[in-house]
């Protein structure tokens, strides 16, 4: 399949600056890849999600190597929380491969919505953020992070995103992380996701995989994820990235609104 080459490049440019941004937050980037591509190419969600989740899947990568040079990323947990995150993947794959797309589209915009609501509240209620991480949990608090960590992974799954959407605010509330940490651990939650969630799509014989777009925006995303999470840890403050990604979140909504409604 053929694609302007005007599309490409705003694209191109759009997920550069998704991939600068999220790689900060512990995000994979789909909550806005997904929406970009379905207003600029047209393609169907079920094209879309394998696409963005190659893109989370390096943003994930390069935000977890620059947080793990730090010491933000708790390796133990991640794997733990992963490990019942692969379950909710395949739950997710099916779940997009087997219904309607206009009931995905609107599942996702719901979940854009409640997620750019919640992140907005949490900004300006000021609570104050946790300051240290405990190395030891409860087995009531392992059992409920296995709980919300297979959600995550039915959202990456389902919507081809890195899932810190829910994991980022798992991490921090259940098992007490101050942000930076659960970020890092967060990330290391999506490169091993992703990935799994990319095999249980290119797995399905009728489903049609864009390999020339990820090839081409990859790389793109690798690097200007690479530059962001170094440069976020050392210059930018939690309160404006959250900011900033809130109110592209609305902005992502409202454009998979309108393919919903008009397209």
């Amino acid at each position: 399949m053929a694609f302007e080459t005007v599309a490409l490049i705003v694209v191109a440019l759009l997920f550069a600056i998704v991939a600068f941004f999220y790689s900060n937050l512990g995000l994979g980037g789909g909550q806005l890849f997904v929406p970009i591509m379905i207003l600029a190419f047209a393609i169907p969600m079920k094209e879309v999600v394998p696409i963005s989740l190659s893109c989370a899947f390096v943003t994930m990568l390069t935000s977890m190597y620059s947080h793990s040079r730090k010491g933000l990323v708790d390796f133990k947990l991640g794997a733990y929380l992963s490990l019942a995150g692969i379950l909710g993947v395949i739950i997710g794959a099916l779940f997009t491969l087997s219904v309607a797309d206009t009931v995905v589209k609107a599942g996702f915009a719901a979940l854009l919505v409640i997620v750019a609501t919640k992140m907005m509240y949490d900004i300006y209620r000021s609570k104050k953020d946790y300051e240290s991480c405990p190395t030891e949990h409860s087995r009531k608090t392992m059992a409920a992070g296995l709980g919300t960590s297979l959600i995550t992974g039915i959202l990456v799954g389902s919507f081809g995103i890195g899932g810190g959407v829910v994991s980022v605010p798992l991490i921090i509330y259940v098992f007490c992380f101050e942000p930076r940490k659960a970020i890092g651990t967060s990330a290391m939650m999506g490169a091993i996701l992703t990935p799994a969630a990319f095999i249980a799509y290119a797995l399905d014989e009728g489903l049609s995989i864009h390999y020339d777009l990820i090839l081409l925006l990859v790389p793109i995303v690798f690097v200007f994820a690479l530059i962001g999470s170094r440069w976020g840890l050392e210059k930018l403050k939690t309160k404006i990235v959250k900011t900033i990604f809130t109110f592209g979140v609305y902005l992502a909504a409202a454009g998979m609104l309108y393919s919903l409604l008009f397209a």
